[in-house]
């Protein structure tokens, strides 16, 4: 049996911006995501017998897990299966101008009311976010039998690999509930499959809480 700890980046500047910072830009935690890393990391270690890190590369993602892995001698290792979704010409943008530009309204509009079905602008599609997401933790956890592993990712690979164990299939991908910055879920893995033991998890950030806007599903 393989213990998973999927970890949504702490608060990123694009996420107090409210810009689209997706698979292809790189912003940074803000003093506050800064903090919710540590917290994350005081509660992990404390609760904890992690073997491994792995995290997205975007800097966001690392920073968030690399607390933890610092305080228990460990390098965070990068992992693209858990990158955040590539945005096309969404990457860096407004989220209120993605709503209103003719070039990304219709797109953006299917974001929000139909999200299995929705491919960024010239860019990644929900669906293949949600198959290379998937594939990445199960082969991770396949890798590594017996142990405990850190996962540091995004918004969207998060609720791919939360609606794969809770639905199977992500066309009920819409049905998961957003994960907050520096939220904690825990799976377990066992004869290939995976199932929840903790989700969305939040006790540890104390007053530090960012609750994802409601209908935003702000990137990140």
């Amino acid at each position: 049996m393989t213990r998973i700890i999927l970890v949504r980046h702490g608060q990123s500047e694009a996420n107090l911006a409210r810009r689209w910072a997706a698979g292809a830009t790189d912003a940074k935690l803000t003093a506050l995501g800064e903090k919710q890393a540590q917290l994350l990391a005081d509660h992990l270690t404390a609760h904890e017998q992690i073997d491994a890190v792995y995290a997205s590369p975007l800097s966001r993602a690392t920073d968030t897990v690399r607390p933890t892995a610092e305080r228990l001698g460990l390098s965070v290792i990068p992992e693209e299966g858990l990158r955040e979704i590539y945005g096309g010409i969404w990457e860096d943008q407004p989220i209120s101008l993605l709503r209103t530009d003719p070039r990304t309204k219709p797109d953006f509009d299917i974001w929000d009311n139909d999200l299995a079905k929705c491919r960024c602008t010239e860019g990644e599609s929900v669906a293949e976010v949600y198959c290379r997401a998937v594939a990445a933790v199960l082969r991770l956890a396949a890798e590594n039998d017996g142990k405990t592993l850190l996962l540091g990712s995004h918004w969207t690979p998060v609720v791919s690999i939360l609606t794969h164990v809770n639905f199977g299939d992500v066309s009920h991908i819409q049905e998961i509930f957003p994960p907050y910055n520096a939220s904690i879920s825990i799976l377990r893995y066992e004869n290939g499959s995976l199932t929840v033991e903790t989700q969305n998890f939040i006790d540890h950030l104390g007053e530090l809480v960012t609750p994802p806007i409601k209908n935003d599903k702000t990137k990140g």
